[in-house]
């Protein structure tokens, strides 16, 4: 003990495995080993301990039964010695039961060695004694517990501290230096006082120390953080209330008096037009017989008669109940729209009447269209009569040359914007949202006897395109020629080497690809019956310039080497056969070959656009021959089917290809007035709402907030007509598709497209969140300002629910955008690099926030876009290329990362896109012969395919 009443610290570190088999060296250290461990049993130097020392699990449990039990020193208790063949004499049977309450079947020993010698000392319990002796006598421990010797300790002496620190020490086997620690007679003191027997630090340094381990703590520990998510999916139709809202701007507002007024003129009881059908019916019959003059009144009618009803559920109840029943005079309501619409477009006087005028049928027939579009399943009947009565009328017709018209001669009076909106609803009604569309496709898959997986199978069964499959068939083919593959539903294969077609589908087999050229040729002859492997490449002198070689099987060559079992009669190339597969004695291939070529033949997924593709092609390639067309087996053309059974998707098929008939002149001019709507969203001003201090005002930013509500609604429906029309012409026909695609294309679509996402990648995150400022303006609110009760409603009901989390009409717009965008670059390696350099991180902007319609368009993108890019590309944009492998369904052959065949893509992009343009002209002119008479195209007669003719033509004359 030192002057302070410490301990003597020890003066170094000394483990305990080299202190404790030398007793001598024991004494002369400074140090408390307080620490009973296996190694215990053996520190003494007595031949019988180091005999029974063997047994170290015993050894083990002897030392947690004294912790866990609390088996005191028998020197704390006895003050004489006894023998230890008297001890086990007198407790065997006390050792039985002890053993037999613990569950224990071995023996249970524990020991006490005391000061390095040979003596050890029995173990007693005070209420259940069972002790277990050696052969040698214990050592008197009435001395110890007088004076402790300050240069010598036992390994035991601090067994009753065992349990205070056990939770520190858990393992004490394994504790390897000294511990110091002050021996205490009375164990309830030495549990109550915590003693530190570290050496005194400055209070100060063990501040900094603390607070330099929290830093470390804080930065050692995982914190993930979490991905802003928008949950919200793209619909066609969202609900009644929103659609309706975004129709109207704080400047048609004021017209919504007049509505009424002439409406309370012309009905005597209008709380019975409310309650009433039947005095609505007559209402609305004695209205419609000079529709033009009571136009005002069916608006309000349209509307809901928003100044009879108390709440905004009444209003909406209304507007459905007194649309569909107006739907019985629609007929009567087109006719008068397009009257009015010719004057707005046509007529020099009376311009501001007829403007007017045109808003209101505008406004009817949107309203009458969004509910016949959520009613399509509750009031079929009704929807199915409005929608043939507006297939008649040719409405859509004559909504897109009405567009073509104000491109060469734009007028305000024509209200472009509402008839974009227009076209957009009638759209969605004619042909039909994203349900309606899933269900016209699966029955077509099953008309045309083809498969398609289900949409629970589609992350469990993976499939391979009918492409892939065939650089496959080639791949087998040149490695095993004798080896025949099944078609899996692929055309036969024909000659088209001639044919521009060639390059519509180009199958990337690893035969064909150029890296082949480089390798070097098969030594042995083909004919060689058991060649020997390639030697082993000559290494290169020491001092001579090292080059990175490849040594690869050039692919372009059959295999060289037979099997040991040509013949097949091994019993394990039975056993690993196929069974259904064709054995020949003349041709052997690997099972690996056979389970592969069974695998992929059976997973081929054939699209419907795939197989209308093939069928054109081969009209093209008959054609191009010479030979004489058939038209009679067109399987594909819907208008000349008849429609029996009055299927819901024949009809719709039909309806879009008359308006692909209708309008195919139109398209052009129709694709270049949306992209300039859309265009003029580039000069929007947006301000964040956090930027605005909360006492200023915002009137004079109204206008401004107006305008660009006004553009962005507009921008959402030009994008919605281009996606409807894309998804529906594809459906029907692909090449529909690919022409709009190929307008899309010349039309600069790609460039508009980059700089609108570039534009709005800058405020995405609160422009999603509706973070930014927005105009105040509410259709609902302007209609309960006409009844006391209704506005109270409203106003009680603004504030039980919360604000609108997301931005709908910019999602929408950004996810249309994108969709489309990925239709006119998909498989078009031409278009892909039109592309600007800088895509990629407008596509990491986006990819920040979570949600799977933003992000299908653009991962499908970067999978097509990677193998044209180098490995820094990839490397900056491996978060893009790990989404399209976490979220995008994947094939049995993917290679879009490496192993592409880049330079044959790019030689054969400029061919792709010439053959697919030579491709639509002829089936454009094939099937729609008057349409294309329309832009100048005309079949030339007998006369003019004279060779004379000919000649003079090339000769200019």
């Amino acid at each position: 003990m030192n002057g302070n009443g410490r301990p003597d610290l020890p003066i170094r570190s000394v483990s305990l495995d080299n202190l404790r088999p030398k007793s001598s060296l024991r004494k002369r250290l400074k140090f408390i080993d307080d620490t009973p461990t296996r190694m215990s049993s053996s520190a003494s130097g007595s031949p019988e301990r180091s005999r029974e020392s063997g047994n170290e699990l015993l050894l083990d449990l002897n030392n947690i039964l004294r912790a866990k039990l609390t088996i005191d020193d028998p020197r704390n208790r006895n003050n004489g010695s006894n023998s230890g063949s008297d001890h086990r004499t007198s407790h065997n049977n006390k050792d039985e039961e002890f053993k037999k309450k613990l569950g224990l079947e071995s023996d249970v020993i524990t020991r006490v060695y005391g000061n390095g010698n040979e003596g050890t000392n029995e173990c007693e319990e005070n209420d259940e004694e069972a002790d277990d002796n050696d052969d040698v006598p214990e050592v008197n421990s009435r001395a110890t517990k007088e004076h402790r010797l300050s240069d010598e300790q036992d390994s035991d002496e601090m067994g009753d501290e065992e349990d205070e620190e056990e939770d520190e020490f858990a393992n004490v086997d394994e504790i390897d230096g000294p511990i110091s620690g002050k021996q205490k007679d009375n164990k309830s003191e030495a549990k109550g006082l915590d003693i530190d027997y570290n050496m005194p630090i400055d209070e100060e340094y063990k501040k900094s120390l603390d607070e330099r381990a929290a830093e470390f703590d804080k930065v050692s520990r995982f914190q993930p953080i979490s991905q802003p998510r928008i949950e919200w999916s793209l619909q066609d139709f969202c609900s009644l209330q929103d659609e309706l809202a975004e129709w109207f701007c704080t400047s048609d507002f004021s017209q919504l008096a007049q509505t009424k007024s002439q409406f309370d003129k012309k009905v005597d009881e209008p709380q019975r037009f409310l309650k009433d059908d039947d005095y609505a019916l007559k209402i609305m019959d004695q209205l419609c017989q000079d529709t033009n003059k009571n136009l005002l009144a069916l608006t309000y009618i349209s509307m809901g008669t928003f100044a009879l009803v108390t709440s905004l559920d009444e209003q909406l109840q209304n507007i459905r109940r007194n649309n569909l029943m107006l739907c019985s005079h629609l007929n009567s309501i087109v006719d008068v729209f397009k009257k009015v619409a010719i004057a707005c477009r046509d007529n020099v006087t009376n311009l501001k009447r007829e403007t007017t005028l045109f808003f209101y049928s505008c406004t009817i027939l949107f309203f009458m269209t969004n509910v016949c579009i959520e009613q399509r399943d509750n009031d079929s009947n009704t929807v199915k009569n409005a929608i043939k009565i507006l297939h008649d009328a040719q409405l859509l017709p004559f909504l897109t040359h009405y567009i073509e018209h104000w491109r060469w001669n734009s007028r305000l009076s024509m209200r472009i914007r509402n008839v974009i909106n227009l076209l957009f609803r009638l759209l969605v009604l004619q042909f039909g949202d994203k349900t309606v569309w899933k269900r016209s496709k699966a029955f077509l898959y099953n008309l045309h006897n083809l498969k398609q997986p289900h949409r629970s199978e589609k992350g469990q069964i993976l499939t391979i395109s009918p492409l892939h499959y065939q650089a496959f068939r080639e791949d087998i083919t040149a490695r095993f020629p004798d080896h025949r593959t099944p078609l899996a539903g692929l055309p036969p294969e024909v000659d088209n080497s001639n044919s521009l077609s060639q390059f519509l589908e180009i199958p990337r087999s690893k035969a064909k690809n150029p890296v082949n050229l480089t390798l070097a040729t098969p030594q042995q002859h083909i004919a060689t019956p058991a060649p020997s492997p390639p030697g082993s490449p000559n290494l290169l002198q020491m001092d001579a310039i090292r080059h990175r070689k490849s040594f690869q099987t050039n692919m372009a060559y059959p295999c060289l080497y037979p099997s040991d079992d040509e013949e097949g009669e091994d019993e394990l190339s039975k056993k690993m056969s196929l069974d259904d597969y064709d054995r020949r004695t003349e041709v052997f291939v690997p099972y690996s070959i056979q389970e592969a070529t069974n695998i992929l033949s059976n997973s081929v997924h054939i699209k419907l656009s795939v197989q209308q593709l093939w069928y054109e092609r081969d009209l093209f390639i008959s054609t191009e021959r010479g030979w004489k067309v058939d038209q009679g087996e067109d399987k594909y053309n819907y208008s000349s089917m008849e429609n029996t059974s009055q299927e819901e998707s024949i009809d719709i098929m039909k309806r879009v290809d008359s308006f692909y008939d209708e309008c195919f002149s139109s398209l052009n001019s129709l694709v270049f007035v949306l992209l300039q709507t859309v265009e003029s969203n580039l000069s929007n001003v947006d301000f964040r709402n956090s930027d605005i201090p909360a006492d200023t005002k915002i009137d004079p930013l109204i206008p401004r907030l107006e305008i660009t509500r006004a553009k962005e609604l507009a921008m959402k429906s030009s994008f919605g007509i281009l996606y409807l029309l894309l998804r529906w012409f594809k459906l029907n026909h692909v090449l529909k598709q690919e022409h709009l695609c190929v307008l899309l294309h010349d039309s600069r679509y790609i460039q508009v497209c980059c700089s609108l996402l570039s534009k709005y990648s800058e405020n995405y995150p609160d422009k999603a969140f509706n973070r930014m400022l927005s105009s105040p303006g509410s259709i609902w609110r302007e209609c309960s300002n006409y009844n006391s009760t209704y506005q109270q409603s409203l106003l009680d009901q603004q504030d039980t629910e919360k604000s609108q989390n997301y931005d709908t009409v910019t999602l929408s717009s950004l996810a249309y955008m994108l969709k489309v965008l990925r239709r006119i670059v998909g498989n078009k390696t031409e278009r892909l690099k039109e592309l600007p350099l800088n895509i990629g991180l407008l596509f990491k902007r986006y990819y920040r926030i979570f949600n799977i319609d933003i992000y299908h368009p653009i991962l499908r993108i970067i999978k097509e876009l990677t193998p044209f890019k180098n490995k820094r590309w990839k490397a900056e944009h491996m978060e893009l290329i790990s989404g399209v492998f976490l979220y995008e369904e994947l094939e049995l052959i993917d290679n879009w990362v490496t192993g592409k065949d880049v330079s044959g893509e790019l030689g054969d992009a400029c061919g792709q896109e010439i053959a697919m343009r030579a491709l639509l002209q002829f089936y454009n002119f094939l099937h729609y012969e008057k349409s294309m008479e329309d832009l100048g195209y005309s079949q030339r007669s007998t006369t003019n395919l004279s060779l004379l003719n000919k000649e003079s033509e090339y000769l200019g004359m």
